[in-house]
């Protein structure tokens, strides 16, 4: 999060601008006392790494209380575990640098102060006996934690989880303007680029005389439609066809309705009687 630096830069010069003196002043003055340190976990872990070294455990209970406060508590309930497993640990890397540096009066008052809170706690009931232990660092109980294995691998662990917290806790929407501004620039650089390349393109088609070519649509798109055309052709021709039979009806061009007879109707008749006469007669 090294944009929170520049935030903070700012501010301050609004700040300036405005002429907010008093404001600027107490600004100032918690930029000093910053505990989260602009979130850069590296200027977290040293400042942990100082007050350690300097048997400070005041200042280390006060610091990893500020995170619990305005960070740890606010994860979901599965990581509570691996946060107590780290506070246990750099407190234990507390009293190794003690020990270490032959300090059994800071030894000695850790337990003092502590023994009301981890007294309770299975992970601690061993550590109890530390300070009446010579060579603990020989002792299996504790030998672990005096290889410089361990430590680094402690610091590395505590780098990684504040590193992956800070990434995905929600931001305020102040420090969200150098990303978008960034992902607008972006934007922008990519629309110059699109359109470099499409007048590119353009300007070697003029280059080579290219002509539009006709282009037919394909045929499964024409079918119905072509069917329809034709089937609607059919039906006026047929209608056609119909009106004229029916027109040229009883006319003498009609082959059945315009015969001309070639006998007269008298004659048929008789003929027709004749045989009725007959059929009788048999």
């Amino acid at each position: 999060m090294a944009h929170v630096q520049y935030i903070d830069e700012l501010i301050r010069e609004y700040l300036v601008f405005r002429g907010f003196a008093s404001t600027l002043k107490s600004f100032d003055g918690d930029l000093k006392v910053d505990k989260d340190k602009s979130f850069r976990v590296d200027k977290i872990i040293e400042q942990l790494m100082q007050l350690i070294s300097a048997y400070d455990l005041n200042g280390v209970r006060e610091l990893w209380g500020h995170f619990e406060k305005n960070i740890f508590s606010k994860l979901e309930s599965n990581f509570t575990s691996s946060v107590k497993k780290l506070e246990n640990a750099v407190l234990k890397l507390y009293l190794i640098n003690a020990v270490t540096n032959n300090k059994p009066d800071k030894v000695i008052d850790f337990f003092l102060k502590m023994t009301p809170e981890l007294q309770n706690q299975s992970e601690w009931k061993d550590w109890f006996v530390l300070p009446y232990i010579k060579n603990p660092e020989e002792n299996p109980t504790f030998s672990l934690h005096f290889t410089k294995q361990w430590q680094d691998m402690l610091l590395v662990s505590l780098h990684n989880f504040l590193a992956s917290i800070f990434q995905y806790m929600p931001m305020p929407t102040l420090l969200n303007y150098e990303e978008d501004a960034n992902k607008i620039l972006k934007l922008e650089q990519r629309n110059e680029s699109l359109k470099n390349r499409l007048a590119l393109l353009i300007d070697r088609n003029i280059e080579a005389n290219i002509a539009p070519c006709q282009v037919d649509p394909p045929n499964h798109l024409l079918d119905d439609f072509y069917i329809i055309a034709q089937e609607s052709n059919n039906v006026d021709s047929q209608g056609k066809s119909l009106k004229n039979l029916i027109r040229n009806m009883g006319s003498g061009s009609s082959p059945v309705m315009g015969r001309k007879e070639n006998a007269p109707a008298k004659k048929r008749t008789g003929s027709v009687t004749k045989n009725i006469r007959s059929l009788h007669d048999s």
